[in-house]
């Protein structure tokens, strides 16, 4: 299969021990145990992109194709700067395919072969409206000296839309107006590409006051290396933002008889594999690309590998991306439960750059290590830093706002606000549906945020994360704990490997006693995937408790709570009441629901804590069963 055909449209990942009958693959130890699809998936999570591109190859031969094996032998040869064997390898290779037209034109530019380059490039460019063919011929006319033509063709890719997605292309063409005295032109050029002035971020922000005085840094000239990998990286990134313009399109389309209704989702996995074959090969070709380090780590995130996204971002440690990077590492280290970290490195970002997102993660941090009035003294300032920069960015400081009141324990205002934006915003608006999740959760207010709740699963395209948002809220319910549970398992239909989607699966089938054995296996592959999780363990320590395996749950829950002393949560302190309760020590239960009373904020299972404080829990122990036994093809 040719290169770019696997990453705009990868093949279904099976994930049974026959997927490997497609042919004699050698299994490097590390993937021992694991379907060949998710063998690929793990290598490219653990930066073994040797290993996927050999599956992949022998899956290509299995069915008498090569390319992908030419192809990857013109990458590891490029990216060693063996521009003559690169050209060799690939001068029979398909002349359509964007990414190995990339590697043969800039391997001649290697070898300073320049109109050979501009050659190659113009047979794949066709008539002129090929992927990103006049963003990077204007490269290319950059490269060979040809300002003036260089201008053309970026005029060109800017009235076709591509400089949306080549924003490091985007800049070159801005400084290059300024620099030919175009200073208006170079303006409105990057107004169009980039947005409006006061919706830009601080750096963006920065970069347009340069144009505007004129005096832009110098451009740095691109070496082959560079202009390969930013193809690659551009590439990539555009896919995943088409897909997701292309979801909204459909969902929000009148004229489409299945707008509005939930539409099946592609496999989560092999979107990934696509995706991080691309970033990943960008990297290789070129490690100091940050825009592929940036997109490699938000498609890791997506499918809840923050740690990998983690080490990914690591590398970057100078340039003027190195406090949007801190910012990053900050959410993923909110992500992963380590609050203390998260803050740190937020704390890092210059005084000039705290914006609405600076002062809402801040808002998040402190709320998560139990700060409830600094979180909103953070909303706050979230608030102002928000007035006058847009719409989206005003109503996301309202979110911040919302949630802040209600940590506070100040439900009422809480619900004002969220009121306020339901009534306000539009059904697609995501924002919109957030303020319906909340008032759906509240019990007071629960039958009216349902519809908004329910209308944002539709106009977002019924994606996995919202569908396990409202499936969280609506299991909380017994009249909509069903279609909660089923939305549930729908989510981690999309996201099989996924270990939150488990916990959350697995967690409601144990605390609602819908099925504690099912439950209990999903926690234990979610704890065994996510070990240092302390929300996992939390959980897989009730699941203990509900099976009466009383010490194993005490264990458990103590690991949980030593885990999060960073990010504190009550409910785990609530569940190890629960087991002393048991164990027959109401002292040390009594203490530990205290503590949860103590901890300040709105707790959601108020009633029931009041009720455990005064009376103690009702009832015997769970009657001790043994935990079931579950063995998976393909489980790690």
């Amino acid at each position: 299969m040719a290169p770019m055909a696997w990453a705009s449209a990868p093949p279904v990942i099976e994930r049974t021990p026959d997927a490997d009958s497609a042919g004699a693959i050698e299994r490097e130890r590390a993937y021992a145990g694991l379907s060949l699809g998710d063998a690929i998936r793990q290598a490219l999570i653990d930066d073994d992109l040797d290993f996927a591109f050999k599956s992949i190859a022998a899956l290509g031969r299995a069915g008498g194709d090569n390319s992908t094996a030419l192809y990857y032998s013109g990458v590891r040869a490029f990216s060693q700067q063996n521009y003559q064997d690169a050209t060799d390898t690939l001068r029979d290779s398909d002349k359509d395919d964007m990414l190995t037209a990339g590697l043969v034109t800039w391997a001649h530019v290697g070898q300073g072969q320049l109109d050979q380059a501009i050659n190659v490039w113009e047979v794949y460019g066709g008539d002129g409206n090929r992927p990103f063919f006049n963003a990077y011929r204007g490269l290319l006319a950059e490269q060979n000296g040809e300002i003036k033509a260089a201008l053309g063709y970026y005029a060109q890719a800017q009235k076709a839309g591509e400089l949306h997605f080549v924003r490091d292309l985007s800049r070159r063409y801005v400084t290059l107006l300024v620099q030919a005295g175009r200073k208006n032109d170079a303006l409105k050029a990057h107004d169009e590409i980039f947005g409006e002035p006061k919706g830009l971020d601080p750096l963006e922000t920065q970069f347009r006051e340069t144009i505007a005085s004129g005096k832009p840094k110098p451009l740095a000239a691109m070496l082959p290396q560079a202009s390969v990998s930013s193809l690659m990286s551009n590439y990539a990134s555009a896919m995943m933002l088409v897909r997701i313009f292309q979801a909204n399109q459909e969902q929000n389309d009148p004229t489409n008889p299945k707008s509005g209704e939930p539409s099946e989702k592609p496999d989560a996995d092999a979107l990934f594999v696509g995706d991080a074959l691309l970033l990943r090969t960008a990297l290789k070709i070129d490690p100091s690309n940050q825009s592929a380090r940036f997109s490699l780590a938000e498609a890791l995130s997506e499918i809840d590998e923050d740690k990998a996204a983690l080490e990914t971002l690591a590398p970057i440690v100078t340039g003027e991306r190195l406090d949007e990077v801190r910012r990053e590492k900050a959410v993923l280290h909110l992500s992963l439960e380590d609050a203390s970290n998260a803050a740190a490195l937020l704390d890092q970002i210059p005084q000039n750059l705290r914006d609405r997102r600076w002062w809402d993660l801040q808002a998040s941090i402190r709320s998560a290590r139990g700060d409830f009035k600094g979180a909103f003294e953070s909303a706050n300032k979230s608030v102002v830093a928000a007035r006058g920069t847009g719409e989206w960015d005003e109503d996301l400081a309202r979110l911040s706002m919302m949630r802040a009141h209600y940590d506070l324990g100040q439900k009422a205002e809480a619900i004002e606000i969220a009121r306020a934006l339901v009534k306000k915003l539009k059904p697609e608006n995501p924002v919109r549906g957030s303020a319906g999740l909340f008032l759906a959760a509240e019990p007071s207010t629960h039958v009216e945020g349902l519809p908004a709740a329910r209308e944002s699963l539709k106009m977002l395209g019924a994606d996995g994360r919202t569908k396990l948002s409202l499936g969280g809220v609506l299991a909380q319910f017994p009249g909509t704990r069903a279609e909660g549970v089923q939305l549930m398992r729908d989510a981690l239909a999309e996201m099989p490997r996924s270990p939150l989607f488990m916990n959350a699966l697995g967690y409601t089938l144990v605390e609602y006693d819908i099925d504690v054995e099912e439950g209990f296996q999903l926690l234990q592959k979610a704890y065994e995937l996510r070990p240092y999780s302390g929300a996992i363990t939390d959980s897989l320590g009730r699941a203990h408790y509900k099976l009466g395996q009383l010490d194993e749950a005490q264990r458990l829950i103590e690991k949980a709570v030593d885990m999060r002393k960073e990010a504190p949560d009550p409910e785990i302190y609530d569940n190890l009441g629960d087991v002393y309760w048991h164990q027959g020590k109401p002292s040390e239960a009594r203490r530990m629901w205290q503590m949860v009373k103590d901890f300040g904020g709105h707790y959601f299972k108020q009633a029931e804590l009041e009720e455990k404080l005064k009376n103690g829990l009702k009832g015997p122990a769970p009657v001790k069963k043994t935990a079931p036994i579950f063995v998976e093809p393909g489980s790690v």
